[in-house]
């Protein structure tokens, strides 16, 4: 089995550019981005655009059914953007041509100290979650889009499964280390908190009706530090799928280009 056309919803997000690179960049395939009717954006002029209107009630619900609608439209290989989707659709079992993967990558390391959910190495401050010592995976968006090039590179290989990447397995101090070896100036703001209140927290919240960043993010913060929640992989498809990964240079290289951008 041999991939070649590509679709791609949701091609301008955070990780989405990054996807698009890589994609482009292996010249293995026909690339396709959905897109909003009415968007503005200009995408490079190799890949084909096709507008959707996101608006449109009767388009959104049968957005719930995208799995049956790969299927009848003979999609061989479907990639979810929610980590946690079912993979026990019928369907897709019936049908040898429809295969799928979950890609697990862990939190995204330059969007995450751009953001400053890993840490603020612009701002000096920092949250440490569980003491900050935590050894986590994490990847940048770039080695996300390489592990997506290399997964439809490798169908057989990968077919009907889930899928782990890393850049590296890093803690947050050693993050914030990296930075002060880079910007030795000037103190840092530091913050403790324990995982399992924040979870506790977030689940209080979703009881009273709380669906927001805040609570989610408690979640998300919990999936990542939690002793026992497998924020640490141990086993990866990092050289099937052609993820070089980073060593503590690297890890230096993408701090100081979150400073300097």
């Amino acid at each position: 089995m041999s991939i070649r056309r590509i679709a791609i919803a949701g091609a301008t997000g955070n990780l989405g550019p990054a996807i698009l690179t890589a994609l482009r960049s292996s010249k293995q395939f026909d690339v396709t981005v959905l897109t909003r009717t009415g968007s503005s954006h200009q995408f490079p002029t190799d890949v084909t655009v096709k507008y959707v209107d996101y608006d449109n009630p009767a388009l959104l619900a049968e957005a719930k059914a995208l799995v049956d609608a790969s299927v009848a439209a003979g999609v061989k290989r479907f990639l979810p953007s929610e980590f946690g989707s079912s993979t026990e659709n019928p369907k897709a079992q019936s049908s040898p041509e429809f295969t799928y993967n979950l890609l697990f990558c862990g939190p995204f390391l330059d969007w995450g100290l751009s953001t400053g959910m890993l840490a603020d190495v612009k701002n000096k401050s920092a949250v440490l979650r569980d003491g900050g010592n935590v050894l986590f995976s994490a990847s940048r968006l770039s080695a996300v889009g390489q592990a997506v090039v290399g997964i439809l590179s490798h169908p057989v290989e990968t077919a009907n499964r889930s899928v782990y990447v890393k850049d590296l397995d890093v803690t947050q101090r050693q993050i914030i280390s990296a930075a002060k070896e880079i910007d030795p100036s000037g103190s840092w703001t530091i913050q403790e908190s324990q995982t399992a209140i924040e979870e506790q927290e977030a689940l209080s919240g979703l009881k009273s009706g709380q669906v927001d960043i805040g609570v989610i993010s408690k979640f998300l913060f919990r999936a990542i530090f939690g002793e026992g929640y497998g924020g640490k992989f141990d086993k990866v498809d990092n050289e099937l799928l052609g993820v070089e990964g980073l060593d503590a240079n690297g890890l230096r290289d993408v701090v100081r280009s979150v400073l300097n951008a």
